[in-house]
């Protein structure tokens, strides 16, 4: 922790040596042979630097034995310095929050005066739109529609723990905090002319996230995690987001990508004993509004040789009665088409519960987030998920996303979760490494050793 007004000292970056150091680490890390409970989460937190600018926390909780304690717990947080201001009355924290410059507002809810709830509101009024930590004796329904409310007020990204807590909870929640901010706010942003640019000249390359077991730590498959141009990384949701508002743009870079991908599998159909590597692709509403879509999609496959079981599609967006009729015209292509069709954000996108019901989905994928609701409601039950058989779909059809740390790998392991993906199992490899990679897992296709379901 880093008193206001003291000097920072410089420090070295501990993953000296770059991304290419963490792609040869995944390579060991993903073989079967050499995962340990916990032993990946060392390589990993070892290749975390600390910033040279500390992040700022507003913390307000009006009794003082508890505002000490937040403070001395965020001490622990040894991801970044942090500069902490502490306040007991919610009016002269607003008045700190006009100054600007906060990272994260850290805010108890059963205050005298002026509550937590009319202080969030207060605190968005005055523009704040960074992390929010609600911490509270309240009941996690209770908080949870708190943090929804703070979401819908713009702050963009909200987390809350209920009292009491551990350190080491608090830490991980930290932790969650900013692995989420960074997701949701690329380091430098695209304007959309350059993106339009970027994918009409194909000036990118794909990354993909590994999704393994969480029981064997076996490789299963890939995510496309994102685009990367001159060493700039662009996650799909926000190249979507940035493209939403331009007819077909939204699908001209999926099927852009989608025949580099066919590319790539059937590469490491020829050259690795994974033939069945399947791969899955985000996908939005704009996409399904886009007339052919998957059918072109499915010629990239066909022109490659490419089974299409081997490409799932993740909808996170939620589709209702005024939806395009095109839009449930896709669904039913993709299908019929032999392709995968996954649900995306379950409980933290606008992925309706209905849609879960009409759709045929193949699989769940779940956030961190939404897990440890379910543990705020359910405890920790490994049979957490049993009611998917109302969906269609049974346990071993759940992957946990997001998975960062050490807890939240316990936390998707002990809710029943099937396999994972996130930094915390494998940082993303680049396209022209992705066959090289799986071939290292796996073999090559000469030393085949039986065959291995698809997700």
């Amino acid at each position: 922790m880093v008193l206001r007004g003291e000097k920072l000292p410089g420090c070295r970056s501990a993953g000296e040596g770059g991304v290419a150091a963490q792609r040869s680490l995944l390579i060991s890390w993903l073989r079967p042979s050499a995962w340990r409970r916990g032993g990946c989460g060392v390589a990993w937190k070892g290749m975390i630097s600390m910033e040279l600018k500390p992040k700022r926390f507003l913390i307000l909780d009006d009794q003082l034995v508890l505002r000490k304690l937040i403070s001395r717990q965020a001490s622990f947080f040894s991801r970044f310095a942090v500069e902490i201001d502490e306040f007991s009355d919610p009016a002269e924290a607003l008045r700190s929050l006009v100054e600007g410059g906060y990272d994260l507002v850290i805010t108890d809810i059963g205050m005298p005066g002026m509550n937590g709830i009319d202080f969030i509101k207060n605190v968005a009024q005055l523009g704040y739109q960074s992390a929010l930590l609600i911490i509270s004796g309240y009941d996690g329904k209770m908080l949870q529609t708190i943090a929804d409310m703070s979401s819908a007020l713009g702050m963009s990204c909200t987390r809350f723990l209920t009292k009491p807590y551990s350190a080491e909870a608090f830490v991980a929640t930290l932790d969650d905090i900013f692995n989420e901010m960074e997701r949701r706010l690329p380091l430098h942003p695209l304007d959309i002319e350059q993106l339009l640019s970027m994918i009409g000249e194909d000036d990118y390359r794909l990354e993909f996230a590994p999704v393994l077991t969480l029981a064997e730590r076996k490789l299963t498959g890939f995510h496309l995690a994102g685009l990367v141009q001159n060493g700039r990384r662009y996650p799909m949701d926000y190249l979507f987001s940035r493209l939403a508002g331009r007819r077909m743009a939204s699908a001209v870079l999926l099927e852009t990508a989608v025949e580099r991908i066919a590319k790539l599998l059937a590469d490491i159909a020829r050259q690795t004993s994974f033939a069945e590597c399947p791969i899955s692709v985000q996908i939005d509403e704009a996409c399904l509004r886009a007339e052919n879509v998957f059918d072109h999609c499915y010629m990239a496959l066909q022109q490659y040789g490419v089974a299409a079981r081997r490409i799932g599609f993740e909808l996170t967006d939620s589709l209702g009665r005024r939806a395009d009729a095109v839009c449930f015209e896709n669904i039913a292509k993709v299908r019929y088409l032999g392709f995968r069709l996954l649900a995306g954000e379950f409980g933290q996108g606008a992925l309706a519960v209905s849609n879960l019901f009409k759709f045929p989905f193949d699989q769940l994928n779940v956030p961190v987030e939404t897990l440890r609701w379910m543990r705020t409601l359910l405890g920790e039950d490994a049979g957490a998920f049993r009611l998917l058989r109302y969906f269609g779909l049974s346990q071993a059809a759940v992957c946990a996303t997001r998975i960062d740390n050490e807890e939240s790998l316990a936390l998707a392991q002990s809710l029943g979760c099937a396999s994972g993906m996130g930094q915390f199992l494998g940082v993303a490899i680049p396209e022209d490494e992705l066959v090289a990679a799986t071939r290292s897992i796996w073999g090559s296709s000469s030393a085949a050793d039986g065959a291995v379901s698809v997700i």
